[in-house]
């Protein structure tokens, strides 16, 4: 069985990902404003990966501060 740490190591490499991954839509969101001339905003699958990202950071969080075993 997986301990807190290792685990909460296996989310880190999850958060990386969801933040390499939000910075790549952002860029396309960006893109896409400026070819449409509007303002910028973000597209739902942006939202959806900043939200995974803050609930994984939360994850992680409370995966490190459990007690070693």
């Amino acid at each position: 069985m997986s301990t807190s740490a290792e685990m909460a190591r296996e989310m880190e490499r999850v958060n990386h990902a969801l933040e390499e991954t939000r910075i790549l839509l952002a860029g396309l969101d960006q893109v896409d404003s400026a070819r449409w001339l509007s303002r910028p905003a973000n597209s739902p699958l942006r939202t959806l990966v900043e939200h995974a990202r803050e609930s994984a950071e939360r994850v992680t969080t409370y995966l490190r501060d459990q007690p070693r075993t």
